[in-house]
């Protein structure tokens, strides 16, 4: 700050001078000078860059968090006093968006617990993934879950200035569909892992309403084998998010925020209704209940491919 108000008087200084130019009283000494104070203030401008460690994750509804303690603030699907059973999501393959539309990694890097770097197996190189987790194993999510919580992912980045971030929710092909028994950590949860699609749930939600109603995202209809990577998956189910912000992304502000209420737009859990989506848009699911939130987290609800928009997710 000091700096900066010792350049602008500087400047201001020297432009004042500088009218001696203006009135025709050449002065190149002062034209030097002036061209060099105005590097210095623009130098100074891109000073600010910085590389990212840390971005934020949180989960609300409407404007208030989401916790495992009372009820689910507003509506969710329609009906008002919810509770909240489980909440967690992975996400991988993390870049950060600068202002000319380039995009870099956010080098994810392992922690043993919530997080594992990119790297390589028998069936290919996958990106670094990590899991966010928003419940405590308390009061509404007492039956399921772990007391610990993530709601922030750490790594390395480049230098820049940044007007955004992009992420993948889900898990990269390369880990998708491999033994959780023997798999190292976030991939060893038994609780976000599909024994019948021999896959990782990307996404699980949980919360009572009317009765228990569950959001499952996964990849689904895949052919091959599946002890290890399939061969595809005609609904891969890994929506591409990106978020940015006019005024630039501030890692030790803006936050990541998932609105589920924003996510259930749409659907109706009042009575019986909703109760279990498996996938989401499997055949097996109640699919017309379910495809609201499978547009609303960006994805196209017949091929499971990313679309051109999302309401889930925001910088706040």
């Amino acid at each position: 700050m000091k700096q900066k108000l010792f350049l602008t008087i500087l400047l201001s200084s020297l432009l004042f001078s500088s009218c001696d130019t203006i009135t025709g009283k050449k002065d190149d000494n002062n034209t030097a000078s002036l061209i060099a104070a105005a590097a210095l203030v623009n130098q100074t401008k891109t000073s600010t860059a910085a590389s990212v460690k840390t971005i934020n994750f949180n989960v609300v509804s409407g404007t208030s968090n989401v916790t495992c303690a009372g009820t689910i603030p507003g509506t969710v699907a329609g009906v008002t006093g919810t509770t909240l059973n489980d909440l967690r999501f992975y996400v991988h393959d993390v870049k950060l968006i600068s202002a000319d539309g380039t995009k870099v990694d956010f080098t994810i890097t392992t922690d043993n617990k919530w997080q594992l770097a990119a790297g390589s197996n028998q069936y290919g190189a996958y990106s670094g993934v990590a899991l966010l987790d928003f419940e405590d194993k308390t009061n509404g999510c007492a039956t399921t879950g772990t007391t610990d919580m993530n709601k922030s992912i750490t790594g390395t980045s480049p230098v820049g200035n940044y007007i955004g971030v992009e992420f993948k929710v889900g898990v990269p092909f390369y880990l998708n569909h491999m033994n959780v028994a023997t798999a190292t950590s976030p991939l060893n949860i038994t609780e976000m892992y599909w024994a019948w699609a021999s896959g990782y749930k990307f996404v699980k939600i949980e919360y009572t309403a009317s009765s228990k109603n569950s959001f499952h995202l996964g990849s689904h209809t895949c052919t091959g084998n599946t002890t290890g990577p399939v061969n595809q998956c005609s609904q891969p189910n890994i929506p591409t998010i990106t978020l940015t912000k006019a005024t630039g992304f501030d890692s030790t502000k803006d936050v990541v925020t998932l609105d589920i209420n924003a996510l259930y737009t749409g659907a109706d859990a009042s009575s019986t209704g909703i109760n279990t989506c498996m996938a989401g848009n499997a055949t097996s699911s109640p699919k017309t209940a379910c495809e609201p939130m499978i547009k609303n987290i960006g994805l196209n609800f017949t091929t499971g491919a990313t679309a051109t928009t999302q309401t889930a997710f925001s910088l706040k």
